[in-house]
């Protein structure tokens, strides 16, 4: 049976949304509208960029005040800078990092989309950065530990 010439269009159009729907927010889920006091545990990607010297690595990621600890998990390296968290939408936020090093400085972003109120997704880009690539970007999953 032949496909029908009208429905090739229609079946063109929902091609992108079925392959973007893992990566997208959901509607019910909510972001907090801050994330003082709260830890994230974030698993990177190891296909998105494998020159990234955390892919595939689970990372924790502590935050007090306007202040934030990550500890790269399995490993003795823990990283410590300031953080501004923005929630965009309820079920989209963006968290500005900046860490300082001898080297220079890493300057980075966290762009979350939640598919439940504890757990989503994230893309990582890295604006500049003293470990090569300078810059970079991957992505992720996100799981919020519960109050």
């Amino acid at each position: 049976m032949r496909t029908p010439f009208w429905l090739l269009p229609l079946a063109a159009g929902l091609l992108p949304a079925a392959y973007a729907t893992p990566y997208t927010a959901e509607p019910g889920c909510r972001l907090p509208e801050h994330v003082d006091g709260r830890r994230f545990t974030n698993l990177s990607d190891p296909t998105w960029r494998p020159d990234n010297p955390n892919a595939g690595r689970m990372v924790r990621v502590d935050f007090s005040g306007n202040r934030y600890l990550l500890s790269v998990l399995g490993t003795r390296l823990r990283f410590h800078g300031s953080y501004a968290y923005r929630r965009i939408a309820d079920n989209m936020a963006v968290i500005d990092m900046h860490e300082a090093f001898e080297a220079g400085d890493s300057h980075y972003q966290l762009m979350l989309s939640c598919h439940t109120d504890l757990q989503g997704r994230f893309v990582f880009t890295q604006f500049d950065g003293p470990i090569e690539p300078r810059r970079r970007q991957n992505g992720g999953t996100w799981t919020l530990q519960p109050r």
